[in-house]
């Protein structure tokens, strides 16, 4: 109630300022940082509250983001979201560098067999489940109804490989809020570093066969599927040499370690975005560089966790203020189906995946719920997919997948959460 109470004087306040008149002072401040500021606060305390009746924080702060964007009270509105972009991709950077940071090669190297097993039955089922749906369910789909064969498989590919990206953020919020420890832990994040870079591949060889497809004019290429491989493995190196960087700041200077990684972050993500980097890579790199590299991993983990809290709150609440309910309430039905067959298809490709290489029965029945959340890369997939196949189709594909987003990014955290205590390796 101390906590209902503290929100509500907050909204009060807020509407109060936003409603001065425009000779007063206060018009002059900067409203992208007031807006920043409050939400801060009000997502920290919802997440207090969402924690306390064992939901996840990060949901409390989607659900702050939610409240506080433009489909409710329109203190975050759509240009200012687009102002936090820096903070955007600082969250997703020190996320990427804690999913690499987390990943210790010699805790999981029994499980790479199973890891590599469910990785290829996920793909496999979910794009086969996808391009079934989409043919058996094309007549209630009024953008491809009159559509050739050719199109409807385009647009099944699409469908599958958007559907199969899942959130690094997310994964890592969750094992950092209830400290989970465990083989059960360290198979799921396993799968979420490995899939990750997959899915940018299947994504360009799934744009590559799609573009002619939909576009009869064009013709099969795939020099874009050549230059994100190229761009991929350019990544991986710039990722080393900042791996070696960190390593080399922590083992010699050894002084406010948090404020270097913030600074050397910003200096990376730019980089990154002059040399056409895929910086979430570069970030997974540079952690597990150091993590399985040096004895100095720990440290790189403490320094994160000193600097990330603020920012980790921001990331969530901006994402919740950027989920569409116009857009989901347009397409609720088509986008709940996605949602359940996504369900369904990632349940049964970890299945059979952990099954046929006889994995452990928590692997089999619960990691599944660890793949369900999508943010970040969902939603740039789902961009970069307009502009490489501009039209109508391709931008109803995008509509309907981020409605599916809005409903995973609520529901993901929660079910990763209940499979963590299941299996007893978390709080």
């Amino acid at each position: 109630m101390r906590i209902i109470f503290i929100i509500l004087v907050l909204l009060l306040l807020m509407a109060a300022i936003t409603r001065i008149g425009p000779g007063e002072s206060i018009q002059q401040m900067p409203m992208s940082m007031l807006a920043l500021g409050f939400t801060l606060i009000v997502a920290y305390l919802i997440g207090k509250m969402t924690s306390a009746i064992k939901v996840p924080k990060i949901t409390g702060y989607i659900l702050a983001g939610i409240l506080t964007g433009p489909y409710i009270i329109n203190l975050l509105s759509k240009s200012t979201v687009q102002n936090l972009q820096l903070i955007d991709n600082m969250a997703l950077s020190l996320i990427a560098l804690t999913a690499g940071g987390e990943f210790r090669y010699r805790a999981i190297r029994k499980q790479f067999k199973t890891i590599g097993s469910v990785i290829f039955w996920q793909i496999l089922i979910v794009m086969l489940g996808f391009i079934i749906f989409i043919f058996l369910y094309k007549s209630n789909i009024p953008f491809i109804q009159d559509k050739p064969l050719g199109v409807v498989l385009a647009v099944g590919l699409l469908f599958g490989a958007l559907s199969i990206a899942k959130s690094p953020a997310t994964t890592i919020a969750i094992i950092s809020e209830t400290k989970a420890k465990g083989k059960f832990t360290d198979f799921v994040l396993g799968v979420t570093v490995f899939k990750d870079v997959i899915v940018v591949l299947i994504f360009s060889l799934a744009l590559s066969i799609a573009k002619p497809l939909i576009i009869p004019e064009t013709h099969l290429q795939f020099s874009y599927f050549v230059s994100v491989l190229l761009e991929i493995m350019l990544s991986i190196l710039v990722g080393v040499a900042t791996g070696a960087l960190i390593l080399i700041y922590l083992k010699y200077v050894k002084e406010q370690e948090a404020l270097f990684l913030l600074g050397f972050i910003i200096f990376i993500i730019e980089l990154s975005k002059f040399i056409h980097l895929e910086v979430i890579l570069v970030f997974m790199v540079a952690g597990f560089f150091v993590q399985n590299f040096s004895k100095l991993g720990h440290y790189l983990i403490d320094a994160i966790e000193d600097s990330a809290l603020p920012i980790f709150v921001v990331f969530f609440a901006i994402a919740g203020a950027s989920l569409n309910f116009n857009i989901l309430m347009q397409n609720w039905l088509l986008a709940v189906l996605i949602v359940l067959l996504r369900l369904l298809t990632t349940y049964s490709g970890t299945y059979v995946g952990a099954q046929l290489t006889s994995g452990d029965k928590n692997i089999k029945n619960y990691s599944w719920m660890g793949f369900i959340g999508q943010a970040g890369l969902s939603l740039g997939l789902s961009v970069l997919l307009v502009k490489k196949i501009p039209g109508p189709i391709t931008k109803n594909i995008a509509t309907l997948i981020i409605a599916s987003i809005a409903i995973n990014q609520i529901i993901g955290p929660i079910l990763f959460r209940y499979s963590i205590t299941r299996v007893g390796e978390g709080k």
